[in-house]
């Protein structure tokens, strides 16, 4: 009686089975750390607009702060009335600007300057570039809400004043304002607190073209 020879395997499928089972396995182990990690990771941190001003290119974010909310609800009240209170809005674009601008804690990196809104356009990437040089120079990236440095958070405005004036832009003068302004914070960390402003009316909207802190 013939007994079966048992079949060897050539080198050549062994080679295979083993590159399969190395794929296999290596698959398996991708999936599970990279599909873990991925549930770990916090979502991108990303500002939403949830209102904004017809015609002033004014917005209010999900992330501002509960005194920006209440300031930016009383300028949208008064620049959608038909007759603008201008002393008003001076004094709102005014306490927005620094607000904006002074909480850097909700901002999600160095490039994310606040304050823009509010200025004279030809004064926006000068003011952006100096603010990129200085204040907001060492702000971390907070891209995946896991940013761990202490920044400002402006609590309140604690004096304004203003005085009409008028303002020179090569040859065309314009209405202005002068703003003196001063505001605290949740914590101390070694801002500015007092500045002059400087704010020009075109037609019926009101810019700031210069800022200037108080030492």
């Amino acid at each position: 009686m013939e007994t079966k020879k048992k079949r060897k395997l050539k080198p050549f499928t062994i080679i295979c089975i083993i590159l399969l089972l190395i794929t296999g396995i290596s698959f398996a182990i991708y999936h599970f750390v990279f599909s873990n990690t991925s549930e770990e990771t916090p979502p991108p941190n990303v500002a939403t607009v949830t209102n904004k001003i017809e015609g002033y290119e004014y917005t209010l974010d999900d992330r501002d702060t509960k005194i920006f909310q209440e300031n930016f609800k009383k300028l949208k009240e008064n620049l959608e009335n038909e007759q603008i209170n201008m002393d008003e809005y001076v004094e709102s674009i005014s306490k927005l600007f620094i607000i904006d601008l002074f909480t850097i804690d909700n901002k999600v990196s160095k490039y994310d300057i606040g304050g823009l809104d509010y200025l004279y356009d030809g004064a926006k990437e000068s003011f952006r570039s100096k603010i990129l040089d200085t204040i907001y120079k060492n702000v971390e990236d907070n891209s995946y809400k896991n940013r761990k440095q202490s920044l400002p958070i402006v609590e309140n405005i604690t004096n304004i004043s203003k005085e009409q004036t008028s303002y020179k832009i090569n040859e065309t003068e314009y209405d202005a304002y002068f703003v003196t302004i001063a505001w605290d914070y949740q914590s101390d960390l070694g801002y500015d607190k007092n500045a002059k402003l400087t704010i020009i009316k075109e037609e019926n909207k009101l810019s700031i073209i210069a800022y200037e802190p108080i030492k």
